[in-house]
Order: structure tokens, then C-alpha cells, then sequence
């Protein structure tokens, strides 16, 4: 109970499960779609750097489009702006699937997973919002952020493996074309909740500033891009190392075990978040970046597929106490007002450092094998603890300049 107590008291808000339960499901794709190109297109068009190719443009486009979306939602209202987002989206990750197996160029693939990934709703973002105007200045939000945080590690479990299931059960296309129905059906129920939307803010005053601009913004921005290195080059290596093994299923096992460890560590960090202060965040964000550094060097320790799924959960315990840091830092740096566009801007820095990692990963692999890509995945771990290291002074300069 003393685990769960927290999480029970904020599910206990009016309509609190019901958001955060189709939220659930709208962005379960999250960990299934990249993930899905690269089993589709590596499966029919036989190569793995066009498939990490296709699978940053989707990440990318995400990343990069996505905050402006989350602008329109602050301005507009989920309701308006998200419903013309998620058919667009849908539609697109359809037709991706469909060229894919229609032997289009790859120009095609790239295309269409740009306009895709430009239109994926935030859900992370939306349900946040959604907390944030439940709860409003209130120490239980840290424990709803890290209840998101818990569920964004089970979609992280529950995807890989869905994902791969359904390439290697069904066919290669059907990770893709599971997505856009459930990215479609979760944003549907969300949306139809109108009694706990944030209500639009309306047009933006020119003297408000911009979240980026926040002290210490740019380097929680800036581990969260590394820590979304980590994530797509251990996606793409992973999978390599699996076909390498001839042992193709077990790429999602283990990808889900990476997203159990976490998911663990998250659990007991979220239900302790609303009794900590805010001037400690800077200290325990360096403390695991560096512990995430020392759990992902195994990694490289070349064992078999058992081993390796042992040592990714292992690894996998050091990543939610970045994440849910990082994501409780933009709360107290950006002003209320910004905080659905702050919170994107936090989930597309991941997507940026997911679409370089796994492109970079990729090509890696093509040239040396399987195992050159877990080099990738280090090196960003590496990035992860040296940028927490030096922008540790601006973070709590920041922390402070909120409170004053």
C-alpha cells in the first residue's frame, strides 16, 4: 500500500482513470510504430539503414512538428485541433503500410512517414495537461507525471512485443496498421471527454516569452534528446542482434524486458516524487544520468540473447529516474500557461534523439555487424550523464528563479 497509496489517491479524481485509460491506448503506438517500420521495411525491402532511414523521418517529423501542434491545442482546445491531427495520422500510417508492401520508392516511405510523424497527437502531453488542470499547483501532480511515467514503461513492454508478434504471426505491414487503428480508437475516447479538457487559453500575449527560453530548459531538452539516443539505437540493435541469432521473436522480449526495468524503478520513484522538493531535482538528475551510464556499459559485454535481455533489464532500472525527473523539471521551469507545449517539447526531444540514434545505429550495423550498434547506445548514455554533469548549475539556477 505505501507503493500504492499515491496513485490510488489521484485515480480517485473525477474522470481521472477514464482520461488517462484511452490516453493508454491512444499512445500505446508510441512504442510499436518505429519499432513496426523497421520489422516492415527491413523485412520486405532487405535492408536495415533504409529502414532506420524511414523510421527517423517518422521520428524526426514527430519531433519536430509535434510542439507546434501542442501551440494550437493551448490556443484552441484539444477537441479541435487533435481530432483533424489523428485522421490525418491515421490515414497516413495506412497508406505507409500499403506502399511499403506495393513496392514504392523509397522517397514514397519517406514521404508519407513525414506526414505521419507531423501529425502523431501528443498524448503524452494532452493527458498531462489533462492532470495539470485536475490537480493544478499541487504536489500530487509529481505523482501523476510519475504515473504516466509507469504507464509510459508498460506501453513499452506491452509494444515491442506486440509489435513483433504481429510482423512475424500476420505479416510484416501489421504492427503499422495496428497502430493507426489504435492511435485512432484511444484518441477517439479521450477527445469525447470534455468535463476534464483544459480549457483553451486563447490568443498567446507577445510578452510571455517562449518555454525554451526558461532557465535550464535547453539542457533537460538536451538529456532527453540523448536519452532518447539510448532508446533507438538499443530498438535497431536489438532487433539486428535477434535476426543475427536467428531468433527474430525474441527482439520484442527483450525490449520489453529494457521497458519492465524501468517500469520497476518507476513505480517506487513516483510514489515518493510528491514528498520531495523541488530544490533537489537538479542533484538527483545528475545522480541518474550517471547511473544510467554505468548500467548500460554491459551491454557491450557481446553475451547471448538470454544474457542480453538480463542485462537490458538491469539497464532498464536506471531510465525512469532520468525521465521522471526530467519531465517534473519542465513543470517547475515553465509557466503554467505553457505547460502542454513545455511537456512536447520534452516527448519530441526523445523522438529527435530516438530518429538520430536509430539511423546512426543502423548504418553502423549494415557496415559491422550487429553489435556496433550497442556503441551507439553508449555513446548516448555518455551524453546523457556529461550534459547533466555540465548543465547541472543552470538547471537549479533555474529551479530557483521559478520559486523567487
Amino acid at each position: 500500500m505505501r507503493v500504492t497509496g499515491p496513485y490510488v489517491d489521484i485515480l480517485r479524481r473525477p474522470g481521472a482513470a477514464r482520461f488517462t485509460a484511452a490516453a493508454f491506448v491512444a499512445r500505446l503506438p508510441i512504442s510499436m510504430v518505429a519499432l513496426g517500420i523497421v520489422l516492415m521495411v527491413s523485412e520486405l525491402r532487405g535492408s536495415y539503414a533504409l529502414a532506420g532511414v524511414v523510421a527517423a523521418a517518422y521520428t524526426v517529423s514527430s519531433a519536430l512538428i509535434n510542439p507546434l501542434g501542442s501551440r494550437a491545442v493551448d490556443r484552441w482546445g484539444q477537441l479541435r485541433v487533435v481530432r483533424v491531427l489523428v485522421t490525418v495520422h491515421a490515414v497516413t500510417l495506412l497508406l505507409l503500410a500499403w506502399s511499403a508492401v506495393a513496392g514504392w520508392s523509397p522517397a514514397a516511405l519517406i514521404a508519407l512517414a513525414v506526414i505521419s510523424g507531423a501529425t502523431q497527437p501528443a498524448t503524452g502531453a494532452l493527458v498531462r495537461a489533462r492532470w495539470a488542470h485536475a490537480l493544478g499547483p499541487d504536489n500530487r501532480l509529481r505523482t501523476a507525471f510519475a504515473f504516466e511515467g509507469v504507464l509510459d514503461e508498460l506501453i513499452f513492454i506491452v509494444g515491442p512485443p506486440l509489435a513483433t508478434f504481429l510482423a512475424v504471426a500476420l505479416s510484416a505491414p501489421a504492427p503499422v496498421i495496428a497502430a493507426a487503428a489504435l492511435v485512432a480508437v484511444g484518441s477517439t475516447l479521450l477527445l469525447a471527454q470534455r468535463s476534464t479538457e483544459p480549457p483553451a487559453a486563447g490568443r498567446p500575449t507577445s510578452s510571455g516569452g517562449h518555454p525554451l527560453r526558461r532557465t535550464g530548459m535547453p539542457a533537460v531538452l538536451i538529456v532527453l534528446v540523448a536519452i532518447g539516443g539510448v532508446f533507438g539505437s538499443i530498438d535497431v540493435a536489438t532487433v539486428a542482434l535477434a535476426d543475427d541469432a536467428d531468433r527474430r521473436a525474441l527482439a520484442g522480449l527483450i525490449l520489453a524486458a529494457y521497458a519492465a526495468g524501468s517500469m520497476a524503478s518507476a513505480l517506487v520513484v513516483g510514489a515518493r516524487s510528491s514528498s520531495s522538493s523541488d530544490a533537489r531535482l537538479p542533484r538527483v538528475l545528475l545522480l541518474a544520468s550517471l547511473a544510467l551510464l554505468a548500467v548500460t556499459l554491459p551491454l557491450l559485454l557481446r553475451p547471448g540473447l538470454l544474457a542480453f535481455g538480463i542485462l537490458a533489464f538491469v539497464a532498464g532500472l536506471a531510465v525512469s529516474p532520468v525521465l521522471i525527473t526530467c519531465f517534473t523539471l519542465v513543470e517547475v521551469l515553465v509557466r503554467p500557461s505553457e505547460i502542454t507545449e513545455g511537456l512536447s517539447w520534452a516527448i519530441s526531444s526523445i523522438g529527435i534523439g530516438v530518429a538520430a540514434s536509430a539511423a546512426g545505429a543502423g548504418w553502423l550495423i549494415d557496415q559491422a555487424g550487429p553489435q556496433a550498434g550497442l556503441l551507439v547506445t553508449l555513446g548516448a548514455a555518455c551524453l546523457v550523464a556529461v550534459v547533466a554533469l555540465a548543465g547541472h548549475g543552470r538547471v537549479r539556477r533555474g529551479v530557483h528563479a521559478r520559486h523567487a
